[in-house]
């Protein structure tokens, strides 16, 4: 059950149900990083007026748009790579993995907010009428954990198995601009439903 799994093909993946992620969405999903704070030269654009809550189709066509109006807004590039992915949900395979996203330097725990806390999308269900919340988890106790640390943390406090037979374990998320997942103005991730809709503002980076 003491598991840590890495999933560097996840990079563009948001694995967490809109429901948790509206928890810190207010705070900061729906604002631009800081770009100076990573010490990068080009400047990210939102595509919140074109894309959210729109089809993943509506969204991709208004982006292309945008790069064609503007171009010069985009370093003058000709196209964009888009990746859409489906935030996970609690009937997905792997429903049980705590995504832990790392620091800038990827040897510690930073959290989706950088404050170091884990968060748990879903109930905990040892029976289909025994469900009870995880989490979250602070996982920078005055200095930042290491990822073994903070998973460690994580699955003695939820040491009791689902009533699907499964542990939590955990994966750990790698944050745009790390060395594991540069920078790339080219690129654009989608998040969507189930039904295609997009659920979180998508940005180039």
């Amino acid at each position: 059950a003491q598991t840590l799994t890495t999933a560097a093909a996840l990079l563009c993946a948001l694995p967490a149900s809109v429901v948790a992620l509206s928890k810190v969405e207010t705070r900061n999903l729906d604002i631009a990083e800081d770009d100076a704070s990573r010490g990068l030269m080009h400047v990210s654009v939102d595509f919140k007026d074109e894309c959210l809550h729109k089809h993943q189709d509506v969204c991709i066509a208004a982006i292309n748009a945008k790069l064609a109006a503007y171009p010069e807004l985009f370093e003058g590039r000709e196209a964009f790579e888009f990746e859409v992915n489906k935030v996970r949900e609690a009937t997905d395979e792997g429903y049980n993995i705590v995504s832990m996203r790392l620091n800038a330097d990827e040897t510690t725990v930073g959290g989706l907010l950088g404050d170091g806390m884990i968060w748990y999308p879903y109930e905990w269900c040892l029976a289909a009428d025994d469900c009870y919340t995880v989490g979250p988890w602070d996982c920078d106790v005055g200095i930042p954990l290491l990822p073994e640390q903070c998973c460690k943390m994580i699955q003695d406090s939820v040491p009791h198995e689902d009533m699907n037979g499964k542990y939590l374990e955990c994966y750990t998320e790698y944050p745009v601009g790390s060395p594991s997942n540069p920078v790339n103005p080219g690129r654009v991730c989608i998040h969507t439903d189930a039904d295609g809709i997009v659920v979180h503002i998508p940005k180039n980076e």
